[in-house]
């Protein structure tokens, strides 16, 4: 190793090196500027980031790599891809040296059938630590989404990546509206709107309401909705909060555990006072009196989140075309009806006036969300 072979580190700087060896094309997006090489230097292996040939010649392409390669340098975090160094050889151009992550990304490790509860709480406190380093530094990712999140083999340990639509206060240039349009805030396709960190928080809440949505989680699910609220001012004002929410133990399960203790205490008490009360017959009304007790499960709820979260995300839509909403109102009275038979799954569980009135409740809950619809437009 020399000094010709070493990069000063200095910001646009290029050097001419021929220190890898076994590069090959690792990934090249249909739709990207980019395009990714593996290669292997010192026997260790590195990524490449460079312009694609049909952008190589074109200048403002070149300044959007360098600007990434800017952004990723001043990054130090565990959560986060390390970016090494700025190159230029003969046959890529000026490229980008990335560290290589040994893993695979979100998106794959949940079609795999690895995600647990467990496992999400934890990627969502690592994403959030990540996001909070970044935003500290008053940097926005604006590309949020699962395939640039890498979990690795070794620990499943999130890897933030792909900064190439990233933004900073200290750049005037070069600021493109853009991203994966499912995972963008709304205030994104408002030209005259002012990003922030509100913006990555958006992203993050569409993913932990896939996680909700797959785990049948109500508390990824309550954090999802705040998250991805049309207004920015109505969601977590930081990731930090996030993080301070999805450790908290909820009101909800403090009062399971006091009723679980309580109708334990109860049935000992009456067990004790009444010990051959258990032998006695059960009367005709039995089933009458469980399914009194009946009311909507996980199913149902979590379909009910979704659905309204559903509907708020196309109010611009639904401006433009109000009959959208009508339709849309309709899929969603299907997909609660679904959910409650899914709650419900006998036949005669549904001939039960309980399930009767949960109907009618449901078509109330319809109502009532397009009315909260119609009432913003």
């Amino acid at each position: 190793m020399n000094e010709e072979t070493l990069s000063s580190g200095f910001f646009g700087e290029d050097i001419t090196v021929d220190i890898y060896s076994d590069l090959k094309e690792f990934y090249t997006p249909a739709n990207g500027y980019s395009r990714l090489h593996l290669c292997r230097r010192y026997g260790k292996l590195h990524i490449l980031k460079s312009l694609q040939p049909f952008y190589s010649s074109q200048e403002f392409y070149k300044q959007l790599l360098l600007k990434e390669f800017n952004i990723g340098y001043q990054l130090d975090h565990p959560n986060i891809r390390h970016t090494i160094g700025w190159e230029k050889n003969d046959l890529l151009g000026n490229y980008i040296v990335l560290e290589y992550i040994d893993g695979i990304p979100l998106t794959t490790f949940i079609e795999q059938g690895k995600l647990t509860r467990a496992l999400a709480y934890k990627f969502i406190t690592e994403i959030c630590n990540a996001l909070q380093y970044i935003h500290n530094k008053q940097l926005i990712h604006k590309d949020l989404k699962p395939n640039n999140i890498l979990i690795t083999y070794n620990g499943n340990n999130v890897k933030l990546i792909d900064f190439g639509l990233a933004d900073c206060d200290d750049y005037e240039i070069l600021k493109i509206p853009a991203g994966t349009e499912k995972y963008l805030a709304p205030e994104q396709l408002d030209p005259n709107a002012t990003l922030d960190c509100r913006t990555d928080i958006y992203s993050l809440g569409i993913i932990i309401e896939e996680l909700a949505t797959i785990l049948k989680d109500r508390k990824l699910a309550s954090i999802a909705q705040k998250c991805t609220c049309q207004n920015p001012n109505s969601r977590f004002n930081n990731t930090a909060e996030i993080v301070e929410t999805l450790k908290s133990k909820s009101f909800g399960t403090i009062y399971k555990y006091a009723a679980f203790i309580i109708v334990s205490f109860l049935i000992t008490f009456l067990y004790l006072q009444y010990p051959f009360a258990g032998n006695k017959s059960p009367n005709r009304n039995t089933i009458t009196q469980v399914y009194s007790n009946f009311s909507t499960g996980n199913a149902y709820h979590h379909t009910l989140l979704q659905e309204k979260s559903r509907l708020h995300r196309n109010i611009t839509r639904y401006s433009a075309n109000r009959q959208d909403l009508v339709q849309d109102s309709l899929l969603m009275y299907q997909a609660l009806r679904k959910a409650l038979n899914t709650d419900y799954p006998e036949s005669n569980q549904r001939k039960t006036p309980v399930y009767k009135k949960l109907l009618t409740n449901m078509q109330l809950d319809v109502k009532r969300e397009i009315k909260n619809i119609r009432e913003k437009l």
